[in-house]
């Protein structure tokens, strides 16, 4: 025989609340580029900018994964700094790529805090 939960006396006084569904922000982002037409040209700046960045950090990666080869040979152990460091380059190109194909207007590092995100 299953007891039946008691019903409090103050249950009938709270009104049910109805919450919003959570919205998708990043595809919520449009911007106007017809407002300013510097707007463009600057944006336009900055994504090159960060290809040259973006390759930068292409020839780090690659020598990050060298010393980590090396260190994973010779000590048989994994150097930790260096692939938490990997982990944040790897953070940080994902966000190049994303605001160099449009997909945010937020421009990564230096605009935006180095390492993962707390999202």
């Amino acid at each position: 025989m299953a007891k039946e939960p008691s019903k409090k006396p103050d249950d009938a006084d709270v009104e049910p609340q109805v919450l919003e569904e959570p919205t998708d922000t990043a595809g919520a982002e449009e911007v106007d580029w017809r407002d300013d037409d510097n707007n463009v040209w600057l944006r336009g700046l900055w994504m090159v900018l960060f290809a040259i960045f973006f390759a930068v950090a292409e020839a780090l990666l690659w020598l990050l994964a060298l010393v980590q080869f090396l260190w994973l040979l010779f000590a048989k152990e994994r150097n930790r700094p260096i692939a938490d460091f990997g982990e944040d380059v790897a953070d940080w190109l994902a966000r190049i790529t994303r605001f160099q194909t449009g997909a945010t207007e937020d421009r990564p590092f230096p605009f935006a805090k180095w390492g993962k995100r707390d999202d």
